[in-house]
Parts: structure tokens; sequence; C-alpha cells
């Protein structure tokens, strides 16, 4: 009997150890450089996740987070997260995402079509900035 109690008690003290990411460490803005050498950014609100890319642009997706995972779309995804990045993976792919630091985000410039352009525009200094990195 205090074995059983014993190996309870272990297995509350372990699970309640465990880290639970809250949706507020994904929200903020992300980029990262894909296998093929291109460049991304991600931008994450409380309803939305928008992936921004040279060649098609920005498009959003409604999320769902959950404490370990997140489904974006139709696809759901592991979750790890630090203070400088954030780590989406499932039993194929891995993307690592890093911490964008921004004065304004794509969420505030689509109020105005010339914060918008702007907002663009900035997004396209970044690429071509981490082009020249790459070569």
């Amino acid at each position: 009997m205090k074995i059983k109690l014993c190996s309870v008690l272990i297995i509350l003290i372990i699970s309640g150890c465990s880290k639970r990411i809250t949706s507020n460490e994904v929200i903020g803005n992300w980029w990262s450089i894909k296998v093929d050498s291109s460049y991304s950014e991600t931008y994450v609100n409380e309803v939305e996740w928008v992936y921004n890319h040279e060649d098609f642009g920005p498009f959003s997706y409604k999320y769902t987070f959950y404490s370990d995972s997140i489904c974006i779309g139709v696809k759901k995804w592991a979750l790890n997260v630090s203070d400088t990045s954030l780590v989406l993976s499932d039993h194929q792919e891995k993307f690592i995402l890093y911490k964008l630091p921004l004065k304004e985000s794509i969420f505030e410039s689509r109020k105005d079509s010339l914060a918008y352009e702007n907002f663009q525009e900035e997004f396209r200094k970044r690429y071509l900035s981490k082009l020249k990195i790459e070569k």
C-alpha cells in the first residue's frame, strides 16, 4: 500500500513540475530561414497566425492553442517555446522560428494602407539583409 501511495505521489510531483506553455509565450513576431534558404516571418496575436514570405505575401490562419501543441489551420504541431525561439514539430518536420523585435506589428499596420505598405517595405528590407548574410 505504501509503495502504491509513494508511486502516485511521485507521478503527481513530476507531472506538476512539467512546464506548461501559455498562449502569451507564442504571441509576437518571429522569423525563420527554411532548408531551401527562404526567409519568412510569422506574426501571432490572440486569434491569428500570419505567415509572410517574399514569394507569397502574407496570409493568415486561425489557430487553436493547447498547453503543449498548436493547431494552425488543419495541421497540429508540437510546440516548444524559449525566450528567443519557437519550435514547431511533428513526426516529419521541424521548424525553428526566432523572436523578431518589431516596433509595429502587421496587425496594427493593416488598419491603414500607407502603414501596411511601409510594414511590407520593412519586411522586404529584412528579407534582403538576410539574403546577404546567407550568401
